[in-house]
C-alpha cells in the first residue's frame, strides 16, 4: 500500500468572533491510498498555517513539505513515517505548529492501520483497559456568577459528574474567580468535581494564592495559570499549592512534556492529541508520565475527530480519570460525524468500528467548507 495523496479541507462557521473557542474553523486531514483506503485526521491549530506547512514544496533536505515527504510511502509504517516528518523539517519545525501539523497526519495513519486491519485503534493500542470512560462537561466561563452557577446545573442535569469552566473572564479578578467558584460548589454539592482553566497566565504570587483559595472547595484542578514556558514559576506553584495544579494543551512532543514533569514538577499533564504529536507521540507521553506517576488527562476541545482519538488513547491508560467533552452547541462540535459522539448520563463509550470508528458527514463537511485562503 502507498500514500497518493494528502488533502486538506478547510471548515468555518460563517460567523466567527474572537473568543476562547478554537472551534469556529479546523483543518481536515485526508491521507489517501493506493487501496482506496482513506485516512482521516484534524489539525488543532492555525488552520491556514497548517495547511502551507503540509502543500509547501522545499529545497532543502531539512525544510521539506509534509505531503511531499509522505507521497508513495507505506502508511502502515508509522513510527517511521513520525521520524521521517521530524527529521526533514527540523530547519523550522521541532516544535509548535509543525508538530500540530505532523499531529493530524499520524491520526490519519493511525485511523489508515485500524481500517487496513479491521480494528478500532484502540485494540491496536493495546487498550482494553476500559471501553468507556468518564467525561467533564467543559464550557467557556459566562460573564456573571449567576449565570456561571445556571450553566452548570445544566450540565449537571445533563448527567455529568464534574464539570469545567475556563477562560471568559478568569484571572481578571482572582477574589472574583474564588466567588464564582464558591457559588459554584455551594449549588453542586460535594459530589461533583469542578476544573477551572484560567487560559491565561497571571502573576505567580496571585497563583500561588489561588491555588491555596480554590482548595477550601476542593476545586479538582487549577489549570493553565502561568506561561506554558515558565518551568521554574511551575515548580514553585506546585511546591506551594494544595489545589493540583495542570497544564499541557499547549506544549508538543516527549521533549517538552519532559520539561514540564522534571522542571516543572507538573503531576497532570494535558497532551492534545492534535497539537502535541498525534497518537504516536502521545503514547511515548504516556510512557514518560507513567514512570513518573503523573497523571494523563488528556486536553480535548474540537471535533468528534479528535473525540474518537483520545478514547482510543485514554482506553490505553492505566489511570485517566476523565475525558474532555465540549459541551458547546455549535456545528462543526455536534454535527460533523454521521453518529455524533454522545455521552450518555456522563459517560461516553470507545468507538468500536475500525480505526477512529467515526464517518464524517459529507453533507456537513460541505457546508462549512471553504475555499477562502484570506
Amino acid at each position: 500500500m502507498k500514500i497518493v495523496d494528502v488533502k486538506t479541507r478547510y471548515l468555518r462557521l460563517p460567523v466567527t468572533s474572537l473568543n476562547g473557542d478554537n472551534l469556529q474553523d479546523i483543518l481536515l486531514v485526508e491521507v489517501h491510498t493506493d487501496a482506496g483506503i482513506v485516512g482521516i485526521g484534524e489539525v488543532h491549530t492555525n488552520p491556514l498555517a497548517a495547511r502551507a506547512i503540509i502543500d509547501a514544496i522545499g529545497y532543502h533536505t531539512s525544510s521539506r513539505g509534509i505531503k511531499e515527504v509522505l507521497l508513495g510511502e507505506n502508511p502502515l509504517e508509522i513510527g517511521r513515517l513520525w521520524d521521517k516528518m521530524y527529521s526533514l523539517t527540523q530547519s523550522y519545525g521541532r516544535r509548535g505548529l509543525l508538530i500540530n501539523v505532523i499531529s493530524g497526519i499520524d491520526i490519519a495513519l493511525w485511523d489508515i492501520l485500524g481500517k487496513t486491519l479491521n480494528q478500532p485503534i484502540s485494540a491496536l493500542l493495546a487498550g482494553g483497559r476500559r471501553t468507556e470512560v468518564a467525561a467533564y462537561a467543559s464550557d467557556l466561563t459566562p460573564p456573571t456568577i449567576e449565570e456561571t452557577v445556571d450553566l452548570l446545573q445544566k450540565h449537571v442535569g445533563n448527567g455529568f459528574r464534574a464539570v469545567k469552566i475556563g477562560w471568559g473572564k478568569l484571572g481578571a479578578d482572582i477574589h472574583h474567580d474564588v466567588e464564582r467558584v464558591a457559588r459554584a460548589r455551594r449549588s453542586l454539592g460535594a459530589s461533583i468535581d469542578i476544573m477551572v482553566d484560567l487560559g491565561m497566565p497571571i502573576k505567580l504570587g496571585d497563583a500561588i494564592w489561588l491555588g491555596n483559595a480554590m482548595a477550601e472547595h476542593n476545586v479538582f484542578f487549577l489549570e493553565e495559570p502561568l506561561s506554558p514556558d515558565d518551568f521554574r514559576g511551575w515548580k514553585h506553584l506546585i511546591d506551594r499549592s494544595p489545589t493540583a495544579i495542570a497544564t499541557g494543551e499547549k506544549e508538543t512532543t516527549r521533549y517538552g512534556f519532559e520539561d514540564l514533569m522534571d522542571r516543572g514538577g507538573l503531576r497532570i499533564i494535558q497532551p492534545d492529541i492534535a497539537r502535541a504529536g498525534g497518537i504516536t507521540e502521545c503514547i511515548r507521553i504516556a510512557a514518560l508520565a507513567e514512570i513518573r506517576g503523573v497523571q494523563v488527562i488528556p486536553h480535548c476541545w474540537s471535533s468528534d475527530i479528535l473525540v474518537a482519538a483520545s478514547l482510543h488513547f485514554i482506553s490505553s491508560l492505566s489511570d485517566c480519570p476523565y475525558l474532555e467533552f465540549n459541551v458547546m452547541e455549535q456545528p462543526l462540535r455536534t454535527m460533523l460525524c454521521v453518529d455524533p459522539i454522545r455521552p450518555v448520563d456522563g459517560v461516553v463509550a470507545v468507538p468500536k468500528g475500525p480505526g477512529l470508528g467515526i464517518e464524517l458527514n459529507e453533507e456537513v463537511v460541505r457546508r462549512y467548507e471553504s475555499l477562502d485562503m484570506r
